[in-house]
């Protein structure tokens, strides 16, 4: 059983679905999720034999999430818990053990993350907790592994690496889908500018925004594209019309075709403030599409030259400058035969769940 937030157009989202659906068949994939909207996700899941079931939110009252929980394991024999939560997962690991559920993963995908003093305190308390009821320690790379499972783990290999892996070769830049998007966008002579990302926190949209406003005024014939959706999508959209940018900032909502649209845009930008390793930063590279993020974005994943990592505390004005003078000169996909592969992920990912089994 895989535990995450939600089954929608996220980067763990769609990691999972792209991990589980060239296994079911051999492994029954079952999933648990707190949000109460249906993701895109999800009916494909379904369709390929996964069941989903959805408990409250562990903040929303922790009398019903346990209950809830503990009823789906109770009434079902589950090998393995994989909990998407990191150091928030020794709740439900907690109640896995309790179930007799023998292999609990707790997974990793964040390698920093801005905290409040009392944030980082819960952390802190929550981490050796959370160890001490999981019998797997998984992350999404290196440095996600240090900072949330400690340095001393991560050099004793008491941590798995499970890589952030695509299907490369659909990522191809195709300069045919690139031509006949821009067109079907009306953004055929426009120097388009993207970001792929749940409006959340943690993506900045905001300070994407006022990056816009400035690259608009350097570039009159900029566009944005947004594809995603969450909890700030609203604000988002109230700040870009209060910007007048209305026009020039398309909201995509969640796509399937995303790496078709990854063909019409010129530069990616991905100004986050916190981040594990991003499965988009992988698409892109695959794509051969130039990007601007933020540097506290792991580097560990980067292969292309044509990545610039900025300050958040540089002026937009500057983010603005740097964006400019990106082009896709050379749209060449540096993903083949790389550990990121999701053919080679998937095989190693089978035998590592065959194991606990």
């Amino acid at each position: 059983m895989e535990i995450t937030s939600e089954l929608d157009g996220g980067g763990v989202d769609r990691l999972l679905y792209d991990y589980c659906s060239r296994m079911v068949g051999e492994i029954q994939f079952d999933f648990v999720v707190t949000s109460e909207n249906e993701g895109m996700l999800e009916k494909p899941l379904r369709c390929l034999g996964c069941n989903i079931y959805r408990v409250p939110q562990i903040k929303s009252g922790l009398k019903n999430h346990i209950n809830a929980l503990k009823n789906i394991l109770d009434n079902n024999n589950y090998d393995v818990i994989h909990d998407h939560s990191g150091y928030k997962a020794w709740c439900n690991l907690y109640i896995a053990k309790k179930c007799g559920v023998q292999n609990r993963i707790a997974h990793s995908h964040q390698a920093f993350m801005m905290e409040t003093f009392t944030q980082k305190m819960l952390r802190v308390i929550s981490v050796p907790i959370t160890k001490l009821y999981a019998t797997e320690l998984f992350a999404c790379g290196n440095d996600a592994a240090k900072w949330m499972w400690g340095k001393s783990a991560f050099e004793k290999n008491q941590v798995y690496i499970m890589k952030n892996a695509i299907n490369a070769q659909c990522f191809d830049f195709s300069p045919e889908k690139r031509a006949q998007i821009r067109e079907d966008l009306g953004i055929t002579d426009k120097f388009v500018i993207g970001n792929v990302a749940r409006f959340s926190y943690q993506k900045n949209h905001e300070f994407l925004i006022n990056v816009f406003a400035e690259l608009k005024k350097q570039r009159d014939d900029a566009v944005l594209l947004l594809i995603g959706r969450g909890e700030l999508e609203d604000s988002i959209k109230a700040q870009a019309e209060g910007l007048g940018l209305s026009d020039s900032v398309l909201f995509m909502g969640v796509r399937n075709d995303v790496p078709d649209l990854l063909n019409a845009m010129d530069v990616f930008v991905l100004p986050s403030r916190f981040e594990g390793l991003p499965v988009t930063l992988v698409e892109i590279q695959a794509n051969g599409l130039p990007a601007v993020i933020s540097d506290v974005v792991t580097k560990e994943m980067t292969f292309s030259e044509n990545f610039d990592f900025v300050s958040l505390s540089v002026p937009g004005c500057e983010w603005a400058k740097v964006i400019s003078e990106k082009n896709r000169a050379d749209s060449k996909n540096l993903i083949k035969n790389t550990q990121y592969d999701l053919h080679t992920a998937t095989d190693e990912m089978r035998c590592k769940y065959l194991s606990m089994i």
